[in-house]
């Protein structure tokens, strides 16, 4: 399992999934390796710290990452090196990217060329977009990252225009954009299956001809917790919204706080879970912005503690302004019984259908947001039919053995 970072000191749902499948596997018996990365200013270049979490075997390498030309920020010589060193140790069956980003897509061609099954995930817009997000500096929805067209994200590193032939440097950066974008489109041509979590993605990426049309296949996160029974609405007490993530722009709490604003006649209260010191700057504004309303920013929990945090809430609201592919929090709520509000874009509106299994809003329209609160907050039978509704949560046991089929080269 091959991805940049990893549990326990990274808790996004890339590093929940790869490991929640990870341990399932190595509980099968298979012999699993979590290879992944994480910067060290204090450390070697390269060092690799072996470790165990699960039952599944960890290897931490390394990086002091530092770029004097933006193509060494796709062609990842470095990493690359590292990562065929290895696989020669390592001598795998079957290589599985949950990430690309600071590995490089050159490394699926040379899990190929190792002989391993090379299986690919998509969790986010990587390979088209350098910050992954198809978000624009100025926080707009990008339409020509999936065209090889847009340089901006690019822009954070550096440019040396000797290495591109002398062209002038907005032309360099254009061609560098083109140049990640081909690297990156041929380099994924490698893998023998590649896995999206939600149809969404799945289209930008072959709609950008990153594979045929309808062979990426479509794979959900599985869960290993118990199915609970719906919730059902006591009009008798507020309402608990909660919302669990990443707490920085392109996640939208902003959006979510500016809601509750206009909610101080309601009786509701909102909870923050996530980390409070990744992006500072962007929790002081939200503490500012939610200076009289009832927000509780309770920082980040353990993974293992879903179902303690979700216990204590009444819904969960996902209001993210970037295309989430399929948020892992959405099935954990449905997993717990939970109604659902999201963004009307990408994944989140494909894991969510609008009165039936939860609630969805214009994407960054706190209005159109703090109403649908509001309507779940009086209308309890609404309530009672979205949780009733829950579309069913595939088990991590399931996806398991799809993955094994997968890996055994089986349909």
């Amino acid at each position: 399992m091959a991805l940049h970072d990893y549990l326990p000191r990274h808790t996004g749902g890339s590093e929940i999934h790869a490991h929640q499948t990870a341990r399932e596997l190595a509980r099968r018996g298979h012999d699993v390796t979590a290879l992944f990365t994480e910067r060290d200013l204090g450390a070697r270049e390269g060092e690799v710290r072996e470790g165990r979490l699960d039952g599944v075997r960890t290897r931490e390498v390394v990086h002091q990452r530092e770029y004097q030309d933006v193509r060494e920020s796709f062609e990842e010589e470095r990493s690359l090196a590292r990562f065929q060193a290895e696989l020669a140790l390592l001598r795998p069956q079957v290589v599985h990217f949950h990430h690309l980003a600071l590995w490089g897509s050159r490394c699926i061609p040379a899990a190929r060329a190792s002989g391993a099954r090379v299986v690919v995930t998509l969790h986010d817009f990587h390979l088209l977009c350098d910050v992954s997000t198809l978000l624009r500096p100025d926080g707009e929805l990008c339409t020509g990252g999936p065209r090889g067209e847009c340089s901006a994200c690019l822009r954070r590193h550096p440019l040396l225009p000797e290495r591109w032939g002398g062209l002038t440097p907005e032309a360099a950066w254009a061609a560098a954009a083109r140049a990640r974008f081909e690297r990156h489109r041929t380099d994924l041509g490698a893998a023998d299956v590649v896995f999206s979590p939600s149809r969404f993605l799945a289209g930008v990426f072959e709609a950008a001809g990153f594979r045929p049309p309808g062979s990426i296949q479509v794979l959900k996160a599985g869960y290993p917790g118990p199915v609970l029974a719906p919730r059902r609405r006591d009009p008798g007490r507020p309402l608990r919204v909660g919302y669990v993530g990443g707490i920085y722009s392109s996640k939208g709490v902003h959006v979510l706080v500016e809601a509750f604003r206009q909610l101080t006649d309601e009786a509701v209260e909102l909870e923050i879970h996530g980390h409070l010191d990744w992006f500072p700057d962007y929790v002081a504004g939200l503490r500012r912005s939610a200076a009289g309303a009832r927000v509780r920013l309770a920082g980040p929990f353990e993974p293992a503690r879903i179902d303690e945090v979700l216990a204590r809430l009444d819904l969960l609201v996902v209001p993210s302004v970037w295309y989430e592919n399929m948020p892992i929090t959405i099935h954990e709520a449905h997993r717990h019984g939970l109604p659902v509000v999201v963004t009307a874009l990408g994944g989140m509106a494909e894991a969510v259908e609008h009165g039936v299994t939860g609630l969805t809003f214009p994407r960054g329209d706190s209005v159109a947001l703090a109403e649908a609160i509001r309507r779940l907050t009086r209308d309890a039978a609404l309530y009672d039919r979205l949780a009733a509704n829950r579309p069913r949560v595939p088990t991590l046991e399931e996806i398991v053995d799809r993955l094994e089929r997968v890996y055994a080269g089986q349909p």
